[in-house]
């Protein structure tokens, strides 16, 4: 009992010693509180000058008549600082009113930038959040200075350095001045690659879009460092292999180093490429009763025995889609299923064709276009609002509005609609610049020097046309283009171009002759079915050719009598024109209709390595006007990859035309075709020969006449040229030309012939001059090229010497110009 009392005793002097302790603060607290808790009967605003009273009292949670606190009168201080319009708030009381004292924010006047080159104050003031007429405020100043500095980074400043100033104005406005320091560009000093042990560094060097910077990197951006470029880089090495039979290829590292002293960066991406797989035995699954999956089988692209590759297995499920949903099978899932051998490197590929969700499209949704229209957008959808959800057909309108050029990314997702059966589609995209302005020049051994200038605009108004306005002058010729094409004619999916062109030709050494046209064409462009695509046009032409009074033998003409050779007769002398051409002087013109088919495969635009390039047209003329032939054009370009590892490359070429004359057959405006209107050898069509260099000729007059037919090969073997660094972009090649330029036509070989006869020499031709008039020789070359994909475009100098030529051929064995492949 004692004990119990004790512990008790214990106890009670404990509490007591607590409640002595914490009792008095509790009260004060209480206390504390009980004062400062108060009402009031209004609200009184000062020290504002633009904001109304009553938005001032908006913000706050305290009311009249109300008890509040000084919690209450602390959240309403903060209420107001968070509007960003106050630079300074102030609550307190006076009697029964409530004193809310404000210093309102600055408003911006204007926004000046200083110091800015590389960037424009448009771009600028695009970036910064602080706007003539907006609130100022420190924070966002400091923020557009974050904002700006991130933009110089992104064009290769990453050592810009910005800085901001407010300058106080009249009636509480400012002026806000952004000071920069751009500083030197950041480049790219080396780009290594670590573990590819089956392509070589330049070869994967040409698959990504980042380079390293060399003397003309002023010209380009490709040598600025970006994350999400190289992000890009990344995804497009892994297409890479992964098309080239590489299945389990990894990227194991992207790292880059900022050397400081130096202000460049040092990229080293590492690879595991793991083995390279061919396909094995392929084969089609389904399980939806009543279709024939042996029909299908043609529809596959991955064959067994070739090198596995994700782009023909993309292709083909897209391909057995299509095919099944035009079944009636609306809810259709493709699904590849690959099982590797690693003993012998196949893959085995199934492809299970199976009923997917029953899922519609409720809604599509376009977000971030802020400037092209939502329908240019929609029209890229196969399927619409209430059709069923495939997954394949969306991929590939993802694909298909990414190929229009027109986004930095495309970003297509779903979320759940109304009911469990419906989907919502929303398609995300950044736009990016499609307009190029381009102010070029150059010179070729052949036109001499040339200077052009031209507007590009890929996405007219945000409407998805395309329109182009070029000028282009030589020493011998000038042009004026205009081409406008509406992609959806009328809704449909065709093509609907106009393009107009003006052509002033002076005579040179190889044409001695001045025409002078103007033309106009209508197409309709209709894609038929993967790569294949087809035109139809109308096309009008008005030409006006003449020549120099000193190469016309006119009876009494002074000029020709200087020459010694005023005799009437025209084309009998070497200083005339030849009697072929001119009659084609004049005024002629030339309607007609025609279609082209194109066929592409080629898996680059700029530096192919794989696919061909085939394309025919045909053009009618005689649907009014002089002209009454018919023209027949076709080209075929090949590439393929002899070795990966060494990167070489083997193109081939063969090109070809033919003019069937069905009008008046006399060589002169009055019939349906003139010689000047013939086919003539160009300097790219066999190497080693000038322009007009080869084909039929006058024997008197020495001027090229061309030919009716044509037809002209290339072999051409691509190699990197060792010790050249590979950050130049120079490889060299090897060729083989050959072709012929026949068939002048019987007007022109009568023409030339009756100028002999009458003419001073008064015979008719000679075996000799008649088959250099009727010229069907073959014509041969071998050489070397120097090829450079430059910041000017692809340049090229090729060396040629004729191993099959005529004495009266001009040749010349040493070319350079802007090089094509079409």
């Amino acid at each position: 009992m004692r004990i119990k009392f004790v512990m008790k005793s214990v106890f009670f002097l404990i509490a007591l010693m607590v409640s002595a302790i914490f009792l008095p603060n509790l009260q004060g607290m209480e206390f504390s509180h009980q004062a400062h808790a108060a009402v009031v009967n209004d609200i009184d605003v000062r020290g504002n000058e633009r904001i109304e009273d009553d938005v001032v009292v908006s913000y706050i949670t305290i009311q009249p008549r109300v008890r509040f606190n000084d919690f209450d009168i602390d959240d309403s201080v903060k209420a107001l600082f968070a509007t960003g319009l106050f630079s300074d708030v102030s609550i307190f009381q006076e009697g029964s009113i409530l004193i809310v004292d404000v210093d309102e924010n600055a408003t911006v006047n204007k926004v000046f930038f200083e110091g800015n080159s590389r960037l424009k104050d448009d771009a600028l003031t695009g970036i910064v959040r602080l706007q003539p007429r907006s609130i100022y405020s420190d924070e966002q100043a400091a923020t557009d200075v974050e904002r700006i500095n991130v933009a110089y980074s992104r064009v290769g400043r990453r050592d810009a350095s910005v800085s901001y100033e407010a300058v106080p104005l009249a009636n509480n406005r400012i002026n806000v001045i952004y000071r920069v320091d751009e500083g030197d560009k950041t480049k790219i000093g080396s780009i290594t690659f670590i573990g590819n042990t089956t392509f070589p560094e330049r070869r994967l060097l040409d698959v990504i879009s980042t380079k390293e910077s060399t003397i003309f990197s002023f010209l380009t951006t490709s040598d600025i460092f970006d994350q999400n470029r190289i992000n890009s880089d990344e995804e497009a090495l892994r297409r890479f292999y992964f098309n080239k039979g590489f299945a389990d290829f990894q990227i194991i590292s992207t790292n880059a180093e900022l050397d400081t002293a130096e202000n460049e960066y040092h990229i080293t991406i590492t690879l595991d490429e793991g083995p390279r797989y061919t396909f094995g035995n392929i084969d089609i699954d389904s399980t939806i009763s009543g279709l024939d999956s042996a029909s299908l089988l043609d529809l596959i692209e991955t064959k067994p025995g070739e090198f596995y590759s994700a782009k023909y297995v993309e292709e083909s499920i897209v391909a057995i889609t299509e095919r099944v949903s035009e079944e009636g099978f609306a809810f259709v899932e493709v699904v590849p299923r690959g099982n590797r051998n690693f003993e012998d490197n196949t893959i085995d590929v199934t492809y299970l064709v199976d009923e997917g969700a029953r899922l519609f499209i409720e809604d599509i949704r376009i977000l971030g276009n802020d400037r092209t229209r939502d329908y240019v957008i929609r029209r890229e959808f196969d399927i619409s609002e209430g059709d069923a959800y495939n997954q394949v057909l969306i991929q590939r309108t993802r694909d298909r509005i990414q190929g229009l050029g027109f986004f930095q990314s495309v970003n297509i997702t779903t979320r759940p609609g109304s009911s469990p059966d419906r989907v919502i589609v929303f398609v995300t995209v950044t736009e990016q610049s499609t307009g190029d302005i381009t102010l070029a020049g150059g010179f070729s051994s052949n036109g001499g020097a040339s200077a052009n200038i031209s507007l590009t605009e890929r996405n007219f108004l945000g409407r998805g046309q395309f329109l182009r306005l070029g000028v282009n002058a030589g020493d011998d010729e000038e042009s004026y283009n205009f081409n406008f094409t509406e992609p959806y004619f009328l809704g449909y999916r065709i093509a609907a171009g106009l393009s107009l062109q003006a052509v002033e030709s002076d005579e040179t050494s190889e044409r001695q002759y001045i025409i002078d046209s103007t033309s106009g064409t209508i197409s309709f462009g209709i894609p038929i079915v993967e790569n294949l695509s087809s035109s139809v046009f109308y096309t009008y032409r008005g030409s006006d050719a003449s020549a120099n009074a000193i190469l016309l033998d006119n009876d009494g003409d002074l000029v020709n009598t200087m020459t010694g050779n005023n005799n009437n007769i025209q084309g009998d002398a070497d200083t005339e024109l030849s009697a072929a051409l001119v009659q084609g002087l004049g005024d002629f013109t030339a309607s007609g209709f025609g279609y082209t088919l194109l066929y592409n495969t080629l898996d680059s635009a700029q530096s192919p390595r794989e696919g061909i390039r085939a394309s025919l047209s045909q053009t009618f003329f005689g649907a009014g006007g002089d002209a009454e032939y018919f023209a027949t054009e076709a080209s075929l370009v090949g590439y393929h990859t002899l070795s990966e590892e060494e990167d070489v490359v083997l193109f081939g070429r063969v090109r070809g035309g033919h003019i069937e004359v069905f009008g008046a057959d006399n060589g002169t405006i009055a019939g349906g075709f003139r010689t000047i209107d013939n086919f003539q050898a160009r300097n790219n069509s066999i190497r080693g020969f000038d322009s007009f260099g080869f084909g039929p000729r006058d024997p008197l007059t020495g001027d090229p006449l061309g030919g009716r037919t044509f037809w002209n090969a290339t072999a051409e073997l691509q190699f990197p040229i060792p010790f050249i660094p590979r950050s130049l972009g120079i490889r060299g090649a090897v060729f083989a030309d050959a072709g012929q330029l026949t068939n002048v036509g019987d007007a022109a070989i009568a023409a030339v012939n009756n100028a002999s006869v009458t003419g001073v020499n008064g015979r008719a031709l000679n075996a000799a001059e008649l088959a250099q008039v009727d010229d069907d020789a073959l014509r041969a070359s071998i050489g070397g090229s120097v090829l450079w994909a430059s910041p000017f475009g692809p340049l090229r100098v090729d060396y040629a010497v004729p191993i099959s030529e005529e004495v009266f051929d001009d040749v010349e064995e040493f070319n350079f110009g802007v090089s094509s492949a079409f």
